[in-house]
């Protein structure tokens, strides 16, 4: 998650069951379609910022679902924004899908580009796949079954979180091989024909060849986000006027994939079948229009000095160790019948603050010892 960090440094879940099937100073001027090198990197820390505050809410929420009545109106608004706040994955895939072939397109040096991917992500991922799985042995008394080291190994799911870095390591396999095609700077249209096209070639493959065990953890199912974060990337010198034109398509795309997507999402959260080509679509349309509104949106917040952006922004800067410590400190509220205690009405608040605000401290407190962070975290 935050492995745009080194290069910009350097600029130097499944669906469910189916039925049917030069630089300016921006006191004084205005910001500039290529941002400085420290623009540059505000942004994205705000957009990681944003990102890891829909993270926190969305599991943080689910929590509270099971304590209401599904028949009620608290439950039917909590589970509609429990299931509008799902596209955090989608979006800082399109971010590192950015950053790092920002970065590939300068310059690639493939022993490097591995030696980078290895410590910031395989280690790590190592590490915390490990940790979760004791942590689920001793603490929660639910040992993993040894039979799915597959799936706790290639597809992250030693917890339920962890499948995002599985997925970020492919990506990182994937966008050396997109580098030939970047370097052409292909325009919009023929990479949006790719996205549709490629895009239902891996729903089909996957609906009548092959079944991936696990779609969310597979990241050609990310193809749309994917693919349109690397055309940004490939078009970051003017990205200041993509985001002022292209930001009303990406709400409309949004808009209307909410409208297919959210009526199916409640089903499905419900335990009822529903057309998975349809919840697909939806669904790609939404998260692709929401991470594109979310750039848009940490775009025009890094020229704010605001005590809010400021500390969304502290909070996209420790975003990785607070993805991978919150469901941690979420699960011990629970075991601890903490949440049970506590309305949702309360609950929810304390909760959400709890579980962004102490893997933010720890992270932080690891972070002074750079040596220990970058063993734990990847990075310091």
């Amino acid at each position: 998650m935050h492995a745009e960090t080194l290069a910009l440094r350097h600029d130097t879940s499944a669906p469910p069951r189916n039925t049917a099937g030069a630089s300016y100073n921006t006191e004084t001027a205005p910001k500039s379609d290529l941002p400085t090198q420290d623009e540059r990197f505000r942004w994205v820390e705000i957009f990681r910022g944003l990102a890891i505050l829909e993270v926190v809410f969305h599991h943080t929420s689910g929590r509270f679902l099971s304590m209401l009545d599904k028949e009620s109106a608290a439950w039917l608004a909590l589970a509609s924004l429990n299931r509008t706040l799902h596209y955090a994955v989608p979006a800082f895939l399109m971010m590192t899908a950015f950053v790092l072939m920002r970065s590939l397109l300068r310059e690639f040096n493939l022993k490097r580009y591995t030696a980078n991917r290895l410590l910031r992500a395989l280690l790590p991922y190592l590490l915390w796949s490990g940790l979760y799985l004791v942590y689920r042995t001793y603490l929660l008394g639910a040992p993993p079954s040894w039979s799915r080291w597959a799936d706790y190994l290639f597809w992250g799911k030693a917890y339920f979180h962890l499948y995002f870095l599985a997925v970020a390591m492919q990506l990182y396999v994937l966008l050396p091989l997109l580098l030939p095609v970047a370097r052409r700077r292909p325009p919009f249209w023929a990479v949006l024909i790719a996205i549709v096209a490629l895009t239902m070639a891996v729903y089909w493959f996957n609906r009548l060849a092959y079944r991936v065990p696990y779609t969310g953890s597979y990241v050609l199912w990310y193809t749309p986000v994917v693919l349109l974060g690397v055309w940004l990337a490939t078009q970051a010198q003017r990205l200041g006027a993509i985001v002022r034109k292209g930001w009303l398509l990406a709400l409309a795309s949004a808009g209307v994939g909410l409208w297919v997507y959210l009526p199916l999402a409640l089903q499905a959260i419900q335990g009822a079948p529903v057309n998975t080509f349809h919840y697909q679509v939806g669904n790609w349309l939404f998260t692709a229009g929401v991470s594109f509104l979310l750039l848009a949106a940490a775009y025009w917040l890094s020229d704010s000095q605001a005590r809010a952006t400021v500390g969304v922004q502290l909070l996209g800067r420790y975003s990785l160790q607070i993805y991978l410590i919150h469901p941690l400190v979420l699960s011990e509220l629970n075991r601890w019948g903490l949440v049970s205690a506590l309305q949702a009405r309360w609950g929810l608040p304390l909760c959400f603050l709890a579980a962004l605000l102490i893997p933010f401290a720890l992270g932080w407190l690891i972070a002074r010892a750079p040596r220990v962070s970058v063993l734990i975290f990847g990075r310091s």
